[in-house]
């Protein structure tokens, strides 16, 4: 048969591995199939995407469904139903908690299969060509004389088939890439699918080793861990890590970033010990805190040493060789403004390379949707199922936080206005949380370019701040963040030493110097614009004694 696997991505840098692992499993289950991945983005035309695949005369579709590429999925769906009488088979986290929903609702789909697919799949499409008997595919649901059927999931163990096939490697194209050492999660948080799909369970190790090795030279500059907590098992985390810089410029390519998600409480003292030693930029590590309310966290099956958590983020921190991703998720059970601010404000307080603002999701499978009477909330009946009121949040309260959350995410996690941030909270004009709250409120979602940003902050805070420092720490910034940028005539001064400087620093070799003279610290910041940007992707800079400079000439 002739069979599409297919999927939509949510962005063009992304890579999907689920169709890959299908394809895989399709070649070391099943000979017989012509089969191929066709992969796209929910910004693409959907209508051009549904063409291409008609195009390739498919007797099977497949698609790998999540919250983010659902309703474009479906809308593919329906329209290929209505041209051709394909087969459709749906997969995925999206579809398969809700099976028979997806059966009931749209009459298009013709089978979803849930689980681990590397082997029911090929498994499906033999007894589809043959005409056999649907009820030994393990996780099918599927229409039967007007009634849906839903057979039971199996239990894997072991590792599955690596989806690493040269047809992989020929449509990544450079693209972030994926690879996962384990499946499941010890973990059963209650927003969570990770915990509840199967036992934790680690792959081969040798195995996981010869892939690092193919994906890391496959053209990515970035590898994610898939893996829900990496550091599960420490020894073997540890072992992989060590791997990876062992062979970093030899086996592994040097441009080459891994991306792990840890559980930063349970760290063992040599992991810090291996991490310190890193190479800076080989790793990133994602830390989901959640919240740092102990009855929250308690309430959704969350456990953390949050005192332990604080301790581990600033030692990593404090190593400046890796980027480091912390999360928070508004909405979570208990968690009312009061706390949320508080879990903000420590969160900011560690000067992680981002923070993560999130808003809680009620997903298919997970405890807080199966169970409302315990985890009472609204959210979006559309995915992807955002929750818009709680017990303890306003729906106001959410628009508040939502606002809070852009401005982060435009001075904070951009990278262009830390010197700003660092002055204003400093100062403690604010707290972080306030500070983001009331400029996300004036700004309200308002989409600008970096300059008439930069001046919408200078006129807001000028009222709360010695405006001649903000101007100068805001000047700093633009010249931290941007090579290209003009510089707004509201941060300039006519002044002839500027030139003298300019001229100076500039006659530096190899060096693209700019320069801001800041007279309320009688001081000049040089940034050299050809350097390496820092782990927020800002230009070095140095700071000279203006009144040491008149008089040496340095």
């Amino acid at each position: 048969m002739k069979v599409i696997i297919a999927c939509l991505n949510s962005k063009f840098v992304h890579s999907s591995l689920a169709p890959w692992c299908l394809f895989s499993g399709v070649k070391a289950y099943s000979k017989e199939h012509d089969t191929k991945v066709m992969e796209c983005t929910i910004n693409s035309n959907i209508i051009d995407f549904a063409e291409s695949i008609l195009s390739e005369n498919p007797e099977i579709l497949s698609f790998s469904c999540y919250i983010w590429n659902i309703e474009k999925t479906l809308e593919v769906c329906k329209y290929l139903k209505s041209k051709s009488d394909v087969t459709i088979i749906l997969g995925g986290p999206e579809v398969s908690y809700r099976a028979k929903n997806v059966l009931e609702n749209y009459r298009f789909v013709d089978f979803v299969l849930s689980g681990e697919g590397e082997e029911t799949y090929p498994q499906l499409l033999d007894i589809l060509s043959q005409k056999g008997d649907l009820s030994t595919v393990s996780g099918l649901s599927y229409r039967k004389t007007g009634e849906i059927i839903s057979n039971s999931e199996k239990v894997y163990t072991g590792t599955p088939v690596s989806p690493y096939s040269d047809e992989y490697f020929n449509n990544l194209n450079g693209k972030i890439t994926y690879i996962e050492t384990s499946r499941g999660c010890p973990y059963r948080c209650a927003f969570c699918l990770s915990g509840n799909t199967s036992p934790l369970r680690f792959f081969d190790l040798e195995k996981v080793k010869e892939d690092i090795i193919k994906v890391s030279n496959s053209g990515t500059q970035t590898v994610k861990f898939i893996d829900r907590t990496f550091n599960a098992n420490a020894k073997r985390a540890n072992e992989i890590i060590k791997f990876i810089i062992d062979n970093r410029g030899i086996k592994i390519p040097e441009n080459v970033c891994f991306h792990f998600e840890i559980a930063g409480d349970i760290l063992k003292e040599e992991t810090f010990e291996i991490l310190e030693k890193a190479p800076k930029g080989l790793f990133q590590l994602e830390i989901g805190m959640q919240s740092f309310n102990d009855e929250t966290l308690n309430a959704i099956n969350r456990k953390t040493d949050t005192k332990k958590l604080i301790e581990n983020i600033k030692r990593l921190i404090s190593f400046q060789n890796m980027h480091i991703h912390i999360d928070l998720i508004a909405g979570l059970t208990g968690e009312d403004l009061k706390s949320f601010e508080r879990s903000f404000d420590i969160g900011y307080s560690l000067g992680a390379n981002m923070l993560q603002m999130g808003f809680l999701k009620l997903l298919y499978g997970a405890d807080m949707r199966k169970y409302p009477e315990k985890y009472p909330c609204k959210y979006t009946e559309n995915p992807p199922y955002e929750v818009t009121e709680t017990p303890w949040l306003s729906s106001e309260e959410i628009i508040k936080l939502k606002k809070c959350e852009d401005a982060l995410e435009r001075l904070y996690n951009s990278g262009r206005f830390l010197f700003t941030l660092d002055y204003l909270i400093g100062s403690k004009i604010f707290t972080p949380f306030q500070l983001f709250c009331k400029f996300g409120n004036e700004i309200d979602g308002n989409k600008m370019n970096l300059s008439d940003y930069a001046v919408h902050i200078y006129h807001f805070f000028k009222d709360y701040a010695d405006e001649e420092i903000l101007r100068e720490t805001i000047l700093c910034d633009l010249l931290s963040c941007s090579s290209a940028l003009q510089i707004p005539e509201i941060f300039k001064v006519n002044d002839p030493l500027y030139k003298k400087l300019k001229k100076q620093f500039a006659n530096i070799k190899g060096e693209h110097n700019k320069i801001a003279i800041l007279y309320k610290t009688n001081r000049v910041f040089v940034v050299n614009q050809n350097s390496e940007k820092d782990f927020f992707g800002r230009f070095s800079g140095k700071y000279y004694s203006l009144d040491e400079f008149k008089n040496t000439g340095n």
